[in-house]
């Protein structure tokens, strides 16, 4: 994976939030101002160093992001839970949370976990999960299913040869629907502190 040189690095992450705040990428003009740039034949040679590293992608003389704009530093150290650490400090190499979480984007939706069903789990309400439908479910995955009309996720567990939906709060009861639907596997989840 080829690094940027650091003043574009500085630049793409000026860029970076501009994106997020906006949703478009602005005129060669704005990006010169927005990353201090002098000239536009300066911006069009930085858009062509992000172009060829993936950064970004023109379609209809339009910018948009390419694959790799989306990457965020991992860094190569472990966070302990328990005791503390040494910190590492080598430099971080990139993850696109996108394709770290989503496998099949067409097969693949998020929705935000309601209630406390799941706590045990570690899915605290408000968090979101990502969930692959036609995903085959095995018992001991954590599945959303339709139960009653409503979207619920459960761990699939076996109950005397068939499939039932077990919480992880001891709090709530099994649930026993029949027939058993279930809409795909959760494969990730994340929360905004």
């Amino acid at each position: 994976m080829s690094r940027l040189p650091i003043s574009d690095d500085v630049y793409l992450h000026k860029l970076q939030d501009y994106y997020a705040r906006h949703q478009v990428f602005p005129s060669y003009l704005a990006i010169a101002k927005i990353v201090g740039l002098k000239s536009t034949s300066s911006v069009s040679a930085f858009i062509t160093r992000l172009k060829a590293d993936g950064y970004l992608e023109a379609k209809d003389r339009r910018l948009r992001p390419g694959a790799r704009f989306f990457d965020r530093p991992l860094v190569q150290s472990r966070v302990a839970a328990g005791l503390p650490a040494m910190a590492f400090d080598a430099p971080p190499d990139g993850l696109a949370i996108d394709a770290h979480l989503v496998r099949r984007p067409s097969r693949t939706f998020l929705i935000t976990v309601k209630g406390d069903s799941m706590v045990d789990a570690g899915l605290l309400p408000g968090d979101t999960i990502v969930v692959e439908r036609g995903h085959a479910a095995n018992a001991g995955d954590i599945v959303v299913a339709v139960v009653d009309g409503a979207y619920t996720v459960k761990r699939l567990a076996r109950e005397n040869r068939k499939f039932v939906l077990a919480p992880e709060n001891k709090a709530y009861p099994v649930l026993r629907p029949d027939p058993l639907e279930i809409v795909g596997v959760v494969v990730g989840s994340f929360r905004k502190y």
